[in-house]
This record gives structure tokens, C-alpha cells and sequence, in this order.
């Protein structure tokens, strides 16, 4: 389709990732639809770091005035590569290892499944529940309940205010 001139198939292209700058955060796309042309390197159109891989499919805009500006969409959903959990109310960021965050807006539920997670400080307010080996390598405050199924191996002193039963 024309548009005052200018082919709209210029402004928005598909093509494959062929080359990665990590450090700026940007890409080259291969046009395998114009002859395997090459684009310079183009910024990602995104607000997090998450370069993709080498021949992923990509969308990008090109501005009016030339195939040498332009911005790379995210991957898109395809049928080779559908969404993991097509759901409303659910927002899922999956990181390519099997690790991902997952929000249900409908429960205020949020889900972290990866094999570790690192946080400066934690604070919970409500109950907590331990299952499986837990480390602690500082103090631990928990304001609610505190159930644990297994063993519990304490490193240092243990104050108690208030009983113990069991």
C-alpha cells in the first residue's frame, strides 16, 4: 500500500536477528524477504534489558525517510511460539530457562519460579510458610504466623520471648 509515496512496507518490516550489541543494547536484522539485505545496528523499542537470540523473528519501524533509523519491536506470539498462558487478568514474564514472574491480577497472586532469589531485605506481613531446606545467613523478623515442615538447624543463639510448646 502507498501512502503520499512512500511504500508502507518500507516502514514496518519482518526479519530475523543476525547480529547482537549487548553492550548498547542493539541489533542487526536480516531482510531474508529483500535479498538477506542487512540493517545497521537499531535500538530495541523496550523498557528492560532482554536481548534476544540470534534468528529470532522481529518486527521493526523504519521511519518514512530511510531503512537506516528505525526501532525493533519485541519477538511476537507465532504459532511456533505461542504464548505459555494465554489467560486475562495474567501478566507472565518468562525468562528462557524455565525461571519466570507470573501476577493474576484477579488473585493479587504473584508467583516467582526460578532456583534462587536474591533480595536485600524482605519484609512479611502475614504468615509465612517454609517447605523444603531454608538458609537464613541474617536476622529473620516475622510479624504473623511461622510454620515450617522439616528440620530446623540453628547457627547461633535462639531467644525465645514468649513459650514453646510441642
Amino acid at each position: 500500500m502507498t501512502r503520499g509515496g512512500y511504500e508502507l512496507s518500507d516502514t514496518i518490516r519482518a526479519g530475523f536477528i543476525s547480529a547482537i550489541n549487548y553492550e548498547e543494547g542493539t541489533a542487526q536484522i536480516v531482510y531474508k524477504d529483500r535479498d538477506d539485505e542487512v540493517s545497521p545496528y537499531l535500538p530495541f523499542w523496550s523498557n528492560e534489558y532482554n536481548m534476544p537470540d540470534i534468528d529470532t523473528l522481529v518486527y521493526v519501524v523504519h521511519l518514512q525517510n530511510g531503512s537506516t533509523k528505525g526501532m525493533i519491536l519485541i519477538p511476537p506470539f507465532t504459532n511456533e511460539h505461542p504464548p505459555v498462558e494465554g489467560k486475562k487478568g495474567i501478566w507472565r514474564k518468562d525468562f528462557g530457562d524455565g525461571s519466570y514472574l507470573r501476577y493474576d491480577y484477579e488473585t493479587l497472586h504473584l508467583d516467582i519460579v526460578t532456583h534462587s532469589v536474591k533480595m536485600q531485605e524482605l519484609e512479611i506481613e502475614g504468615d509465612l510458610t517454609v517447605k523444603g531446606k531454608t538458609e537464613i545467613g541474617k536476622d529473620l523478623t516475622v510479624k504473623g504466623r511461622t510454620d515450617i515442615s522439616g528440620n530446623v538447624h540453628i547457627k547461633g543463639h535462639l531467644t525465645v520471648d514468649g513459650g514453646i510448646s510441642g
